[in-house]
């Protein structure tokens, strides 16, 4: 039993993170439809090429690090030279459950080309997402301080819809957006993506009950438990499935649309400015499937464990040996993992030319009794500046609704490089760390298409009708 809450404690580290800072720019290409795919529809670009990406965010409400130095570059020093900071819990654990996330991804080669009206985008990248949720605090003090912590001894405790999930993936992503109303100074539009998954490894831990008591130092006793275990072995090709996101955005412009095209010469080949823009949309519908792995079903009564130290799980094999000594455990050699599905409102206001407040709700639709992963629930309020050369916008983000701990960021956009944050903090000051956050894109960006280029006056405004507009043919419109 100790061994297997080290694997939660492992679990138990961190939150994902939705990249806010970078997420509303009006030159983000084919990121902006990390949110929702309905974005890329009249997209201020012509074209947007992303060459390599990565993201990476770490947060907790169990732990800190602490120490000395307790900024992110000076425990990276302190690491390398032994005398790194110590573990802490992160103040008094209120009743709510604990939960978790972590997200790594990294951002291959994508595109997004605007076609009139409609917008085609395509693009490739890896995923690695872990998520628990469920835990009591009373486990999580558990979690931290081994099953020897006294306090909670001769205790009886219950706890019900434990999950612990991971998967790894790889995608091919392909998305479509189109304007399909434009009339006065409204514009409405829908997108979607389609995603071929293929999976590297996964596992599932499901608890639908778990009742225990830590008698002491030694003895336990699980009263009842019941759930399911999946755990499918590293590999090129562990499982397969799809993903799938759908999007609408209504845009309340600030000049009349009845005849706008976007990067059409007959509208002087200018995005077009907006005073306001909200949008929902539904993300990472699907999952993956894995095949030849090790799990099953379990039930079971009583049971007393006379040294809880001496239980060696060794891996999904001892885990799958020691269930398989239960009596109502049933094997199988396959098991799904759905995708991190949630519901997402976006809000953008245009405050003074060239400088916006955007307001972002993410939340989770997961069920607490199946096996799919979870999204953590995110509401964002990210002030920014953005031009076709500079960018840079500062988010405020509450993770699971902590009002009382919102983390600050930064993101900075040079030309087509950029860099952020959505929790900057832990690099720059010293109380307790317990999450960061980094995310980092380089990109090409076409901002004018082919059909434009040239046919105006520098610095000319023409209206739709003029004399100066001249004729540019897309085809398919």
């Amino acid at each position: 039993m100790g061994a297997a809450l080290c694997v939660l404690a492992c679990v138990f580290s961190a939150h994902g993170q939705e990249q806010f800072g970078m997420a509303h720019g009006n030159y983000a290409g084919v990121d902006a439809a990390a949110l929702n795919p309905a974005r890329l529809a009249g997209q201020w670009p012509y074209a947007s090429i992303r060459l390599i990406g990565a993201d990476l965010f770490v947060w907790n409400n169990l732990v800190a690090l602490s120490g000395k130095d307790h900024t992110l570059v000076g425990e990276v020093r302190d690491g390398m030279s032994g005398t790194s900071g110590d573990i802490v819990l992160r103040g008094s654990l209120r009743s709510d459950v604990k939960r978790g996330s972590v997200l790594a991804q990294l951002a291959g080669p994508a595109f997004s080309l605007s076609l009139g009206k409609g917008t085609v985008s395509a693009g490739v990248r890896a995923r690695s997402l872990t998520s628990l949720s469920g835990i009591s605090p009373e486990l999580g003090r558990f979690i931290f301080h081994g099953l020897g912590y006294d306090p909670q001894h001769g205790v009886r405790y219950r706890d019900e819809g434990t999950r612990a999930l991971t998967a790894a993936w790889s995608e091919v992503n392909v998305s479509y957006a189109r304007i399909l109303w434009s009339e006065g100074f409204a514009l409405i539009s829908a997108g979607a993506s389609l995603r071929y998954q293929q999976a590297h490894f996964g596992g599932a831990l499901a608890l639908d009950v778990l009742d225990y008591t830590v008698h002491d130092t030694a003895r336990a006793t699980i009263h009842e438990l019941g759930g399911s275990f999946g755990y499918s072995s590293p590999a090129s090709n562990a499982g397969r499935g799809w993903g799938a996101d759908l999007g609408v955005q209504y845009e309340r412009t600030m000049e009349e649309v009845d005849r706008y095209l976007p990067h059409h010469a007959s509208t002087g080949c200018r995005p077009m400015p907006y005073r306001y823009r909200i949008g929902l949309s539904l993300l990472d519908l699907g999952g993956n499937y894995f095949k030849g792995a090790i799990g099953g079903h379990v039930e079971m009564g009583s049971t007393i464990i006379a040294d809880h130290d001496a239980v060696d799980l060794d891996g999904a094999e001892g885990l799958d040996s020691l269930l398989g000594t239960v009596v109502n455990w049933e094997r199988a050699d396959r098991f799904n993992i759905g995708n991190p599905t949630a519901v997402a409102m976006q809000y953008d206001q245009r405050v003074i030319d060239r400088v916006y407040v955007a307001c972002d709700l993410v939340q989770q639709i997961s069920s607490r009794h199946g096996t799919r992963l979870r999204r953590p629930n995110s509401i964002a309020i990210t002030p920014r500046f953005d031009t076709r050369w500079f960018e840079a916008s500062v988010p405020i983000v509450v993770h699971e609704y902590g009002f009382s701990r919102p983390s600050v960021g930064l993101m900075l956009r040079f030309s087509d490089v950029l860099i952020g944050s959505d929790h900057i903090l832990p690099f720059l000051t010293r109380p307790n760390v317990s999450g960061a956050d980094l995310y980092f894109r380089v990109r090409i960006t076409l901002a004018r298409s082919p059909f434009c280029k040239g046919k105006r006056k520098s610095g000319a405004r023409h209206e739709s009708g003029s004399t100066e507009a001249l004729p540019c043919i897309i085809p398919g419109e």
